[in-house]
C-alpha cells in the first residue's frame, strides 16, 4: 500500500466519521476544468468572492477542513446570492443567525458521498443519498444540461468544476433540507387538507409519521412510502368539500380504523410501501396499505394508474388517472407524494409481469454479513442452517443479490412475497452462476414442491465454433407454473440437496 493511498483512505474515513457524527451574476454555462489540482474547500476559498457566504457556513459547522480531505465527492454549493435570499426568505440579516445544527444539516443536505458529472444525472431522482440521507431531483428544463434545476429550488449556473477530490456544481438557490415525515408534510400543505384529515381518521397517520423503524436495540431503518393524492379542488370537483363528506362515500361502518371499513381502505390504497420518483416507477402493479389491493401503473404518453377499458352503452371506453407531473416528486423525510387528477378508487388490474428483488428488503444493507439471528429481526426474510450476506457481483457489475454463507447441504431461505394479482404464472429464478453455487436446489411456493430440482453451479454454452467454451453467469431459470386464485402474499422457499453457496438476485413472474 503506498503512503499517497494510505493518507487518502485514511482522510476517507476521518470525513466520513465526522459529517454523520455533526448532526444573481450572469449565468455560465462552460465546464471547469483547471483547478483539478485544489480540493473543494480550497476552491472556494480561491473564489471567495463567489462563495464567502458558504465559507462562513463551512467554517461554523467545522466541516470546512473536512471538504479539503481526499474522496470521491459532488458539493452543490449556492453562490453569495443565494444566501442573501436564503435569509431574507427565512427572516435572518447573515447566516450566522442560524443554529448551528441546522446549518450542518443544511450543508450535508448538499453534499453527496460520490463523484458524478452532470451528464450522468437523471432526469428524477438520483437514487444515491446525500449525507441527510436523502435523496435530490433533478429536472431538464429548455436547454438540457445547460439549465438543470435541483429540487424544484436551485438552477446549476456552472457544472462539473472539477477538484481534486471531485466535483462543484454552482447553483442559484439554497436547498431547503426535509425533516417533516409525509404525513406532517402533506398536512401542512393547504391543497391536501382533505387527504391530510382522511390520514389522521382513520389512524393511517400514524403509520405515515414514522420515520424510523426499531429493529432491535440500536438497529433503526427508516421508513418509505409512496402516496398518490387527491387535491382538495379534485375532491371538491367529485362532491367531496368535507371529511363526512369522505365518510358519506365511502365508510360502511362506525369503525373507520378497521382496516375492512370502506373509507380505510380508500385511502389506505393511495398508500404505497416503497420509495418511488416517478423515473422510478415501471409499467406493473403496486402493493398498497390496503389489503391485498393493488395499483396498476402503465407508462405510455404520461404516467397513468388504474388504466383499463369497459363498455359503456356498447361503446368501449377508456378510464384512467393520470399523475399530475408538475406537482409530483415531493421529498420527505421518509417518503415521496404525488398528486393525481381524479379519485382514486380501489380496482382489481390483471395480471402483469412482475419483479421481485430478492435484495429489496428493509432492514439489510449492500455488503454487510447478517447470521440467522440477525435475520430474525429482518422482516421478510427466514433462513435455517445458515446467514446472508448481500454483495455486488464481481462477475456482473449490474447485479447485486443475497448469497448464504453457509455451503453444507440443508440450508434453506424463505422469502415473503408481496401481494400477487390473481391469474396463472410462470416462475423464474435469477442469479449470477459461478462453479462454487449449490449443485441441486429444490423450491417450494407456499410450502408445496415447485418444479424440479436445479443447479445453481456455473452454466455453459457452446460457442458458435468449437473448441472454446463461453461462460453465462447470468442465469434464470423455470421453477415451474403457478395458478393463483386470489390476490394475496405468498412465501418462495429454497432449500440446498447438494453441498454449495446458495445466490439469489430477483424472483419474475410472467403471466401464462
Amino acid at each position: 500500500m503506498t503512503i499517497k493511498f494510505l493518507l487518502l483512505s485514511v482522510c476517507t474515513a476521518v470525513l466520513m466519521i465526522i459529517i454523520y457524527s455533526h448532526c444573481d451574476r450572469d449565468e455560465s454555462y462552460e465546464v471547469f476544468y483547471e483547478e483539478e489540482d485544489m480540493l473543494i474547500s480550497a476552491y472556494l476559498e480561491e473564489h471567495s468572492d463567489e462563495f464567502s457566504s458558504l465559507l462562513r457556513v463551512l467554517e461554523i459547522t467545522r466541516i470546512k477542513q473536512i471538504l479539503n480531505a481526499y474522496g470521491h465527492y459532488t458539493f452543490f454549493a449556492p453562490d453569495n446570492n443565494a444566501f442573501d435570499r436564503f435569509c431574507t426568505d427565512n427572516g435572518r440579516s447573515s447566516v450566522e443567525d442560524f443554529d448551528i445544527d441546522y446549518l450542518t444539516t443544511l450543508v450535508k443536505y448538499h453534499l453527496l458521498d460520490i463523484d458524478i458529472e452532470t451528464n450522468f444525472l437523471p432526469n428524477g431522482v438520483l437514487p444515491d443519498t446525500n449525507y441527510t440521507g436523502d435523496n435530490l431531483i433533478f429536472s431538464f428544463a429548455e436547454g438540457g444540461l445547460h439549465n438543470i434545476m435541483v429540487n424544484g429550488e436551485a438552477t446549476i449556473t456552472e457544472r462539473d468544476i472539477k477538484v481534486e477530490n471531485g466535483y462543484i456544481n454552482k447553483i442559484n438557490g439554497v436547498l431547503t433540507p426535509v425533516f417533516l415525515s409525509v404525513y406532517d408534510k402533506l398536512a401542512e400543505e393547504e391543497q391536501f387538507t382533505l387527504f391530510a384529515r382522511a390520514l389522521e381518521a382513520t389512524g393511517l397517520s400514524d403509520t405515515l409519521s414514522q420515520i424510523r423503524i426499531q429493529l432491535r436495540e440500536n438497529k433503526y431503518i427508516k421508513s418509505r412510502f409512496t402516496i398518490f393524492t387527491e387535491s382538495d379542488q379534485v375532491f371538491n370537483k367529485a362532491g367531496i368539500h368535507s371529511l363526512n363528506d369522505l365518510k358519506m362515500k365511502y365508510s360502511d361502518s362506525e369503525d373507520i380504523t378497521s382496516p375492512d371499513n370502506g373509507l380505510y381502505k380508500f385511502i389506505a390504497y393511495h398508500c404505497v410501501p416503497g420509495l418511488f420518483y416517478l423515473n422510478q416507477l415501471d409499467s406493473t402493479n403496486y402493493h398498497t396499505l390496503a389489503r391485498n389491493k393493488l395499483i396498476s401503473v402503465d407508462l405510455k404518453d404520461d404516467i397513468y394508474l388504474n388504466w383499463h377499458t369497459y363498455v359503456d352503452n356498447g361503446q368501449t371506453k377508456d378510464s384512467y388517472i393520470k399523475i399530475i407531473r408538475d406537482d409530483s416528486n415531493n421529498p420527505t423525510k421518509n417518503g415521496v407524494y404525488h398528486s393525481i387528477d381524479n379519485l382514486l378508487e380501489i380496482y382489481d388490474p390483471d395480471p402483469v409481469c412482475v419483479k421481485i428483488d430478492f435484495t429489496d428488503y428493509q432492514g439489510i444493507d449492500i455488503n454487510n454479513v447478517y447470521t440467522q439471528q440477525d435475520i430474525e429481526y429482518i422482516n421478510g426474510l427466514s433462513v435455517e442452517n445458515t446467514g446472508l450476506w448481500y454483495r455486488m457481483s464481481i462477475l456482473d457489475e449490474d447485479s447485486s443479490y443475497l448469497e448464504t454463507t453457509s455451503r453444507s447441504l440443508g440450508w434453506t431461505v424463505e422469502f415473503d412475497l408481496p401481494p400477487i394479482t390473481k391469474g396463472t404464472y410462470k416462475v423464474f429464478v435469477h442469479w449470477v452462476s459461478d462453479q462454487d453455487r449449490c449443485g441441486a436446489v429444490q423450491a417450494f411456493w407456499d410450502d408445496q414442491i415447485l418444479g424440479y430440482e436445479f443447479s445453481m453451479e456455473r452454466k455453459k454454452r457452446p460457442p458458435k465454433r468449437p473448441p472454446e467454451w463461453v461462460y453465462d453467469f447470468r442465469v434464470a431459470h423455470e421453477l415451474g407454473v403457478v395458478l393463483l386464485s386470489e390476490t394475496k402474499p405468498h412465501k418462495i422457499k429454497f432449500i440446498a440437496l447438494k453441498d454449495g453457496l446458495g445466490e439469489f438476485d430477483y424472483l419474475t413472474l410472467r403471466p401464462d
